[in-house]
């Protein structure tokens, strides 16, 4: 029977290094290593796990089915732990402003409920934060980071995903009191008040795709220019908005706000961040985009920053 309490844990990082080249010989050269060091490495490894990591191919070696779910959260792993010890490297030598850009939407609902852990973490570290239109934010020439939903690519920019967008109705228990009854179909919603945060048409795009075209017209509507208004009057009760993981998360582990038709649309984009090429360079927004990479589990999105 295995034994992972002896899990030789030097050796990951060798398995890591040979998983990625999918080569012995590179994951030598890489580490500074003989090749006979790394074979015996990862030997002891797959010895303590109890299962081939690699298996031959011709004059070389590939990742087993087991290697290969292994090197992912390996690979994860070291990520993680690479970015955490660089905050905590930089965390006492950094100081100045930082200025952060982003949507009403975005500040309302996710950065206002995080920041904090940032703020803390780094006293130093001044943050402004500056409420913009989001198409405005990656125009913006005076800011050291941004935050903006849509496809990414920005031309002279860098930039990465930190998280696609999916929106599902969203509602309060409040709601369900106030009707005298549960919701479970999507034909269930034109009986209560449907909060936009656009003309209409993300919500009749969800009843169409959900199979239930036209429901909308027997429903209330109420309009929202800023989707933070919105998710706020579906928490007291006032209806139901599409809304995504990503703003509300915290709020469904609360139980303040429910999926109550579990359909989703895709929203045809995502939340990015997006940096200047001298900003990028700064050691203040470097420290941000390392933290909040870490908070969207992107550590991996830490390799792509440019050399400082």
């Amino acid at each position: 029977m295995t034994n992972l309490k002896n899990l030789p844990l030097p050796t990951l990082r060798t398995f890591e290094s040979a998983a990625r080249h999918q080569s012995l010989a590179k994951a030598a050269a890489e580490l500074n290593l003989t090749d006979s060091a790394v074979s015996h490495q990862i030997r002891r490894l797959e010895l303590a796990l109890g299962c081939d990591l690699f298996v031959k191919s011709g004059r070389g070696v590939v990742l087993s089915d087991a290697g290969r779910i292994f090197a992912k959260t390996v690979s994860n792993a070291m990520q993680d732990i690479l970015g955490t010890a660089l905050l905590l490297v930089d965390a006492d030598q950094i100081h100045g402003r930082l200025d952060i850009a982003c949507p009403p939407m975005f500040a309302n609902t996710w950065l206002a409920k995080n920041l904090n852990d940032f703020c803390q973490a780094h006293p130093t570290i001044e943050c402004h934060i500056r409420l913009v239109e989001n198409p405005r934010v990656h125009e913006l020439t005076d800011i050291d980071v941004g935050i903006s939903f849509g496809s990414g690519g920005w031309v002279d920019k860098w930039s990465t995903l930190l998280a696609h967008v999916n929106v599902t109705p969203v509602c309060s228990p409040i709601l369900f009191e106030r009707l005298g009854r549960q919701i479970s179909q999507p034909r269930d919603l034109r009986h209560v008040t449907l909060l936009h945060q656009d003309d209409g048409s993300e919500w009749r795009r969800w009843f169409a795709e959900a199979g239930a075209a036209d429901a909308d017209k027997e429903a209330k509507h109420l309009y929202c220019s800023d989707l933070g208004m919105a998710i706020d009057l579906a928490i007291h009760g006032t209806g139901a908005a599409l809304v995504s993981d990503t703003l509300s998360g915290s709020d469904f582990k609360r139980g303040i706000l429910i999926k109550p038709v579990p359909v989703s649309i895709d929203a045809f984009g995502g939340w990015h961040v997006v940096c200047s090429n001298t900003s990028i360079r700064r050691s203040a927004p470097r420290l941000f985009l390392r933290w909040l990479l870490l908070q969207f589990d992107r550590g991996s999105a830490l390799a792509t920053l440019p050399s400082d």
